[in-house]
């Protein structure tokens, strides 16, 4: 089938402005594609990704209602359970607003229960993680740093970071100071790399000491399971322990509780898929009405081609690839945007979405509805283009 391709690129160019405009728009769905289902497929990855051995241990109230620090002994009798950490939300900010994520640990078991999860990358000598853990044990005031914080705020293993409170505040008003020893790179999107972890015995120590003083209890417990042990009885084990107080528990796997977190946001999928789905409508039927134009136009030149020998296929498959060219124009453009955008996107979802990334797949699918708009915004008009006969087509005064 003989096809005249040049005439495409040709009757783009004449036609630019309209051209340009059905470029942005087919770029700006893409876009808008990729980062919505980056979006789902991180929240997605933080439950997939969630440790089968481990539980969460929160108030039946509420998770904003703190456990007794006496729980932990009487967690760790329990059949199953092999490691306890305290696990306490701290919610200061650096410098201005927003509140950064900081949680106070039982540093020496905290780590050693996130292994496989969470790498430490640099510490204070050659072994990273043999000195960060060694420089937390000899310093109260130590913290350990996500990687993605790190390079947000500039911070360097030794480097000082002052955090002002908004929930445990000192007496005198000042910012709590804490010494950077360590630098971790989570290796599972379960864990993010923008929170801060220090000792919950420095918190304990600094709050106590204060007038009218107090000790904090733990936000949640984090209990490490047993090999081989069934999440489901170990967690009737603990809330049963608990089911006549003095503060019932809800325990709970670790994929629930973020998927709990998720829930709290409202029904994500549906939400983004409404307005993905709006937005590819409205860019299809901007494109079938661009196409539709073009064929109007081009009704002069049809009459032409098909007198010239060329058959209905051919300049129906040319309207086609003319469509389909500029809807792959589209979709490459939307995709640079959101490859160029995803590191500043990082960063602002950074509170709320833990490890945004964009997979190579999401790439592949959103260039695949690009030319898919493309064959269906063609095939309409082509139909009509496929159906004229030359002498009409002559006849017409489009231009």
């Amino acid at each position: 089938m003989n096809v005249p391709w040049s005439l495409i690129s040709k009757h783009i160019r004449h036609h630019w402005f309209r051209s340009a405009l059905t470029i942005g728009g087919i770029a700006t769905a893409t876009f808008l594609f990729c980062f919505l289902s980056s979006v789902v497929v991180s929240l997605d990855l933080a439950v997939k990704q969630s440790a089968s051995n481990r539980l969460f241990v929160q108030s039946a109230v509420s998770l904003f209602v703190d456990l007794p620090v006496a729980y932990q002994q009487r967690i760790e009798k329990v059949v199953g359970v092999s490691n306890v950490s305290k696990m306490q939300w701290f919610g200061g900010y650096y410098q201005d607003p927003p509140v950064l994520a900081q949680f106070a640990i039982d540093h020496d078991r905290f780590f050693d229960m996130y292994d496989s999860d969470i790498e430490i990358v640099a510490g204070p000598g050659p072994d990273a993680r043999a000195s960060a853990m060694e420089a937390l044990a000899s310093d109260r005031r130590a913290a350990i740093v996500g990687v993605g914080l790190a390079e947000r705020l500039g911070l360097e293993v030794g480097d000082t970071l002052p955090l002002t409170p908004t929930i445990f505040h000192k007496a005198d008003g000042s910012a709590w100071d804490f010494t950077v020893v360590g630098i971790y790179n989570p290796l599972k999107s379960n864990v993010d790399n923008q929170t801060t972890y220090f000792r919950f015995d420095y918190l304990t120590e600094t709050m106590e000491n204060q007038p009218n003083g107090f000790s904090p209890g733990s936000g949640v417990y984090v209990a490490a399971l047993d090999p081989g042990q069934p999440a489901d009885e170990v967690i009737s084990r603990i809330d049963g322990l608990f089911e006549n107080g003095p503060q019932k528990t809800q325990t709970f796997t670790e994929a629930a509780f973020q998927a709990g977190f998720i829930s709290m946001l409202g029904n994500i999928p549906t939400f983004l898929g409404s307005i993905g789905g709006a937005v590819l409508f409205a860019v299809l039927f901007s494109a079938v009405n661009t196409m539709v134009m073009s064929a109007r136009q081009r009704t002069h030149e049809v009459g032409i081609l098909k007198a010239l020998g060329f058959g209905n296929g051919s300049v129906a498959i040319l309207l086609i690839g003319e469509s389909v060219l500029l809807s792959l124009m589209g979709g490459a453009l939307g995709i640079g945007i959101t490859l160029f955008a995803a590191p500043v996107l990082t960063q602002v979802l950074a509170a709320f979405i833990q490890n945004y990334a964009i997979a190579p797949v999401t790439l592949g699918i959103a260039l695949g509805i690009s030319a898919g708009i493309g064959v269906v915004a063609g095939i309409i008009p082509a139909i009509a283009v496929y159906r004229l006969r030359p002498v009409i087509a002559l006849r017409s005064d489009a231009v």
